[in-house]
């Protein structure tokens, strides 16, 4: 990665006022609303991962309501949030096109960590991040987070716990550590994805590390393979961001005497700011924390862990002017209030030590030392990560496709213009076709299609290999008609599912609507109890995707959340494609 540049000048800014009629002198930093900056102030638009976007949201409107300046100029900061991997591929894509969330193109960005600098280069990238830039605003370890009850099955805090000591489903899941313990079925792993986040990144490098015993140059050996394949067989699926799952097992600890999940990858910060009331890391949260059933523990896996080191980088396509107000942005949040304030959001300081509030609210043992492994170069980082294309667990898929009346529409109706001037079915065919071509082999996917009264099932879920000619072809031939049997195809693509159920795969459908249900024979209330997902061991995951501006978000939201997946917006006809990557990135 490069060593970082040694730290700046700490400057501390007091602003002082005195307090009307009371004869105590106080200093009070005063607040000026970020709107009352003058007009011609520099504008810095900065990108943060989503753990502390909401951190660094709070300390850019400290930053514009200081009244500081640099060289007699001001600047005013806009900040936003994306995850790491999210947002280097639209750095890497070379013109930045935020269809989604419509954030602008910024001019510094805060990863996680340095990692996705790596990744960067990989591309031949590198040249994007200006010179001399890097130098970390906080760090946090990773740890493999788990709910009090079962990390003391597996003997913390007395016994260190390793990536080995997770492959409990080679042995009978939970019932093996004790009959008292069968009631909570398979060991399920929660692991983002290591192409979009950083927690999933740096876990894929943690069990490499561990599978190899530090020698990356065995990354494709029998054993390594082996070892690896059986820490992802655990994996319950593959999230693009642990932050809003968090938030899921926040409020399923409050539902049921079984954890929802077994073990988590996240950052320590992460789990401090779980087991003190603020699981998406929003620092109102913390005021009224709601007392969990089961705090997680943070375990530092004994093989060794990785830092995450929160670079902070202006990009090589900054203004001059941006650029200098990006440094003085950057000395602003290492000056002691603002590092004092990633403190008390459970970072640790940049040398990484961890204060006993931080250890405690984490659950860490041992004093939190990390025991660091040694980061991957560029080159291997790649080989591992397409090693993990082959020992990822594989999915169980079912492609669901609305094919209403709707569907001859118009992208969108109120526009002349193509691709929104567009019909609809035309616009996703050349999309599913581009996903079919993605799945590995080894998944397995089948695809129903729905229009009036039921659903048809045009081609069984099978190997990828062996369906994805046939499908492509269906898909080609597709033409819409009729109206919109939503809540019943779901209805009955969930209850097969989890008649069929592979526990040795990721079981999931990936539903696709423009409309609202038009049909009836199950109402919505039937609908969200038949796929109700109380455990992530033996529920099968629905992820939708909102076609056009027509489509009921709203429900569409309900079922992901319902079955504790995700939503996508496909509002905008640029990223039905990419809405789709996003979606199966989760197998």
């Amino acid at each position: 990665m490069g060593r970082l540049p040694s730290r700046p000048r700490m400057v501390l800014a007091l602003v002082s006022g005195a307090v009307m009629g009371v004869i105590v002198l106080v200093s009070v930093l005063i607040l000026v609303p970020a709107t009352d900056r003058p007009a011609n102030c520099v504008r810095l638009v900065t990108s943060s991962s989503t753990e502390k976007g909401d951190l660094i949201k709070e300390l850019a409107d400290r930053y514009n309501a200081a009244g500081r300046t640099f060289g007699g100029r001001c600047a005013r900061i806009e900040s936003f949030k994306k995850t790491s991997g999210a947002t280097m591929d639209l750095l890497a894509a070379g013109k930045w096109t935020d269809t989604e969330e419509g954030q602008p193109e910024p001019q510094v960005w805060m990863p996680s960590s340095a990692l996705w600098l790596g990744l960067l280069e990989q591309r031949g990238k590198s040249g994007l991040i200006g010179a001399g830039q890097g130098t970390s605003l906080t760090v946090s370890p990773m740890v493999i987070a788990m709910p009090n009850v079962m990390a003391e099955a597996l003997g913390w805090p007395h016994k260190d716990i390793g990536w080995s000591d997770l492959n409990l489903n080679s042995r009978g899941g939970w019932a093996a550590t004790g009959r008292q313990n069968e009631r909570w079925g398979r060991f399920t792993l929660g692991k983002d994805n290591p192409l979009r986040s950083t927690s999933g990144l740096a876990a894929t490098i943690a069990t490499y590390h561990a599978a190899t015993k530090g020698n990356y140059n065995n990354i494709d050996t029998a054993d390594a393979v082996a070892f690896v394949r059986g820490v992802e067989a655990s994996v319950a699926y593959y999230s693009d961001d642990s932050v809003p799952f968090l938030k899921t097992l926040y409020d399923e600890d409050q539902k049921t005497d079984t954890p929802y999940i077994s073990a988590m990858v996240m950052q320590e910060q992460m789990a401090y700011l779980y087991n003190n009331g603020a699981p998406t890391g929003d620092p109102k949260q913390l005021v009224s924390p709601v007392k969990l059933n089961r705090p997680l523990v943070s375990i530092q896996p004994k093989e060794g862990t990785l830092i995450m080191d929160h670079p902070f980088y202006t990009l090589a396509s900054a203004a001059a002017d941006q650029k200098d107000a990006a440094r003085d942005f950057y000395e602003f949040m290492l000056e002691k209030p603002q590092q004092d304030r990633f403190q008390e959001l459970g970072f640790r300081d940049r040398s990484g030590t961890a204060s006993d509030k931080v250890l405690a609210g984490a659950n860490a043992k041992n004093g939190g030392v990390p025991n660091r492994i040694e980061v991957p170069s560029t080159a291997d980082l790649d080989r591992m990560l397409k090693a993990w294309e082959y020992t990822q667990r594989r999915g169980r898929i079912l492609l669901v496709l609305d094919t209403s009346g709707s569907m001859s529409s118009p992208f969108d109706k109120n526009r002349k213009d193509p691709p929104f001037s567009t019909k609809r079915m035309d616009l996703l065919k050349p999309a599913v076709q581009k996903q079919l071509n993605l799945l590995h082999d080894d998944d397995e996917v089948g695809l129903w299609t729905f229009a009036t009264s039921s659903s048809i099932e045009q081609v069984p879920i099978g190997k990828a290999k062996d369906v994805r000619g046939r499908i492509s072809s269906i898909v080609d031939g597709l033409k819409p008609d009729q109206d919109t049997a939503l809540y019943k195809t779901v209805f009955d693509a969930s209850k097969k599912m989890q008649a069929e159920f592979d526990q040795d795969r990721i079981n999931a459908i990936v539903l696709l609507s423009d409309g609202v249900d038009t049909e009836g024979g199950v109402t919505k209330e039937e609908l969200l109890n038949q796929i109700d997902a109380s455990r992530l061991d033996n529920t099968v995951r629905i992820f939708t995707i909102a076609y056009s501006p027509d489509a009921d978000k709203g429900v569409l939201t309900e079922i992901a959340d319902k079955s504790k997946a995700r939503t996508y917006d496909a509002g905008n006809p640029v990223n039905v494609d990419r809405m789709f990557v996003y979606a199966f990135s989760n197998f």
